[in-house]
């Protein structure tokens, strides 16, 4: 019902607003705009429609800036092989200024952005009418939700196209060739996008205020406010960051979620550490194309999940990221790591509840995956196209409420209602813990780590108790900073926001060394069966059932296949240094340039 509640405002949009070039139309809307803006529920529309642009696939592209990143693998694993080739250049960092999802990114947001600019040239169209308190109260919150999304996609393009210098659209125009403009300075656009956020967050309502799940918050706006900051990375930012991330997390109400039921699963939607997300559904509108990016659902289940489960597999966890979920070290004094066996005895979680939650994997046998056993090897072990499909993304996948991709309620693997996840509690306190390490804080560093290690059973960093798990190593700036950047957040945040993983290793100035170590990485598949009649709980192991994992130790494992992945990314990474390109077709259309 929270979905419905949100979704039906925004139906009737459809039949409004049709933009699929933002720079096509002088008018998105109708020939009569502005003239039939009279009121507030005029504006409403537009807002509801700003709040629809949120839907666009390529708004957050979160496939190709897995791939791009060094978080997301091809199904073959390795450099390339019988995998779509519009995959490819992303894995392979070849993609350039014609590449279609290059365009369709940059397009998305300019979209929502043109959008955003014909609410508030609405909004003051009808300014002089407003006379009431609740007149006032209702267009400054119109007025402010506008202000985020123009805010929120300059934001993103300044993240990720052109070294930052990008185009500021900070009106409506009417006029199809007032459109054509230059591209502004980083600093520019950094200065205008600021403005808008903090615009926003004066009229926002307070998370605890808000009657339509989705919509956007105060906490929303200066959780992007504050990565803006963290992006910068300049000393004085770095303090205005930590001092915003530490409002988040003590004057929101958000709390980290500490039932697993509710991570990344469909009953956890809108959970306590939700600060952004987008409410996709299938409740309505399941006809429509899986391709309209107008529609309510979303691609990402069939993309990200194996052939085995119906999916597409078009992006996979890379190995090395794999491997360290595997290894990752569940505090045994926390009795959530503690499996009832069904012969009435206890042991162990064989993964962690954070590995078990982020992705699937083989051998862990404690978790249901699409409603059985966890055994995703589906055959296919020798030759030169092994599909190595020994993990997947379950952030986006409905394994938790239905069978397969194609037996959930929409029938079609390509239309998800599950939402998509763009900022999260545990976000802010691994960024926090950034900002603390910048400035040499170790203790409170390791603190905001370990809140979110606690969270997941994981031992916690540092010397501490008896009585409590740690790991005993003494991190100083150096070694905690290494950790955060190759461990704690890649792992917690794998495959999720907004180009999270791909933006921080270009900030870090890490991103080249980091893909020419991981090309250098050898992997060998092994295979052996599952232990036999083994009973953890609800889940029994699959009798010889055939698993595979990756092994980089010497020899080579029984499959006698070695592969390397990340070899392109770490020959084509100069290219773009980790930015996307001015699409071609805005070079050649914009007379400005």
């Amino acid at each position: 019902m929270k979905k419905t509640q949100y979704i039906l405002t925004i139906i009737c949009i459809f039949f409004i607003i049709s933009c699929d070039d933002y720079l096509d139309q002088p008018n998105p809307n109708a020939p009569e705009f502005p003239e039939t803006i009279q009121d507030l529920e005029d504006t409403n529309l537009l807002i509801n429609a700003v709040y629809n642009s949120l839907f666009h696939h390529y708004v957050l592209s979160i496939e190709e800036n897995t791939l791009n990143s060094d978080e997301g693998s091809v199904g073959n694993r390795g450099n390339g092989g019988n995998n779509p080739l519009d995959r490819l250049v992303w894995y392979r960092h070849e993609y350039n200024s014609a590449t279609t999802e290059v365009s369709r990114k940059w397009a998305a947001l300019y979209r929502g952005i043109f959008i955003a600019n014909q609410a508030i040239h609405g909004l003051e169209l009808i300014e002089p009418t407003i006379s009431s308190q609740t007149e006032i109260d209702e267009w400054n919150k119109q007025k402010a939700e506008a202000q985020f999304f123009r805010g929120l996609y300059h934001f993103y393009l300044h993240s990720t196209f052109n070294n930052g210098n990008i185009i500021i659209r900070d009106r409506f125009e009417a006029d199809l060739d007032a459109r054509n403009k230059d591209v502004s300075s980083s600093e520019e656009v950094i200065d205008f996008f600021r403005q808008d956020l903090k615009a926003a967050i004066e009229f926002l309502p307070n998370p605890s205020e808000i009657q339509e799940q989705g919509r956007i918050t105060k906490g929303t706006a200066t959780m992007i406010l504050a990565n803006s900051y963290l992006y910068e990375g300049t000393d004085a930012a770095i303090e205005t960051a930590k001092n915003l991330y530490q409002d988040l997390i003590n004057n929101f109400g958000y709390q980290l979620e500490t039932d697993m039921a509710k991570m990344f699963t469909t009953e956890g939607e809108f959970n306590s550490e939700s600060i952004f997300e987008v409410p996709y559904t299938i409740d309505f509108n399941v006809t429509d194309n899986a391709f309209d990016e107008n529609s309510l659902h979303n691609r990402l289940a069939g993309r990200s999940a194996p052939f085995t489960f119906g999916g597409q597999q078009r992006f996979l966890p890379s190995s090395w990221l794999i491997l360290e979920y595997l290894n990752e070290e569940i505090d045994p004094l926390d009795n959530r790591n503690v499996i009832q066996a069904g012969n009435g005895s206890t042991t162990t979680r064989r993964v962690s509840m954070r590995a078990s939650a982020m992705v699937a994997l083989n051998n862990d046998l404690d978790t249901r995956v699409y409603q059985s056993p966890n055994v995703l090897q589906a055959g296919n072990l020798g030759g030169g196209n092994n599909n190595f499909i020994t993990s997947l993304f379950k952030k986006y996948t409905n394994h938790d409420i239905a069978s397969s991709e194609q037996a959930t309620s929409s029938g079609d693997r390509n239309k998800s209602g599950k939402n998509v996840t763009i900022n999260r509690l545990s976000e802010v306190y691994l960024n926090l813990a950034e900002c603390y390490i910048r400035q040499n804080q170790i203790s409170d560093a390791l603190n905001a780590i370990n809140a979110v290690r606690s969270r997941w059973g994981l031992i916690k960093l540092g010397v501490g108790s008896p009585s409590a798990s740690f790991d005993n190593i003494v991190y100083d700036q150096t070694t905690l900073m290494e950790h955060l950047m190759f461990f704690e957040k890649p792992l917690e945040l794998s495959s999720e926001g907004h180009a999270i993983r791909i933006i921080d290793l270009r900030r870090w100035n890490v991103a080249q060394a980091r893909f020419s170590d991981l090309a250098l990485r050898q992997y060998h598949p092994i295979q052996y069966d599952a232990p036999t009649g083994l009973s953890r709980g609800s889940i029994t192991s699959r009798a010889n059932g055939t698993i595979t994992l990756f092994d980089p130790s010497d020899p080579p494992g029984n499959l006698n296949i070695i592969y390397n992945e990340f070899e392109g990314a770490a020959t084509n990474y100069s290219i773009n240094q980790g930015y996307l390109p001015i699409p071609e077709d805005e070079v050649n259309n914009n007379t400005a340039n």
